[in-house]
């Protein structure tokens, strides 16, 4: 297996702190699956399997709380994605481990496109809601004040 060299860069900063924390994890266990170590290769993976259904959990129950227009475009990504990972775990651990392989190069041509698009719109939106809602919280107590 060729080693990708890939890290977190700012070209994945979202600007929502506790998005970019799991987004810098998410980066490492991906990072991880290129290590020419094929007896841990299940391991690393299981590893990154376990973080995304809780990175996307995470990210589905903001979409949720903040009523994000396109969540269900967004959700179904990330089901998708957790679909593609089980299913290149249970082939390579039939044998196939050339799918092991393609998915360590694959996964953060992903990644990036993902934050690009529907995290980056994510973490805008939250930013928004929050700012909005702080904005409505100090004009109430401006008015109670000025009662």
């Amino acid at each position: 297996m060729t080693q990708v060299v890939w890290g977190w860069s700012e070209r994945l900063c979202t600007s929502y702190a506790a998005m970019d924390e799991t987004h810098q994890e998410f980066v490492m266990l991906c990072a991880a699956l290129s290590e020419n170590k094929p007896e841990t290769f299940l391991n690393r993976l299981d590893a990154l399997i376990a973080h995304s259904i809780t990175h996307f959990d995470q990210e589905n129950q903001w979409m949720e709380e903040n009523s994000f227009p396109p969540a269900g475009c967004h959700r179904r990504e990330h089901d998708a994605v957790l679909e593609v990972m089980a299913e290149v775990r249970r082939r390579v651990e039939l044998g196939e481990v050339d799918l092991g392989e393609r998915l360590a190069e694959e996964m953060p041509l992903w990644f990036e496109h993902h934050v690009d698009t529907m995290d980056n719109m994510l973490a805008q939106f939250m930013v928004k809601e929050t700012a909005l809602v702080e904005s409505e919280f100090n004009a109430e107590s401006a008015d109670l004040q000025a009662d």
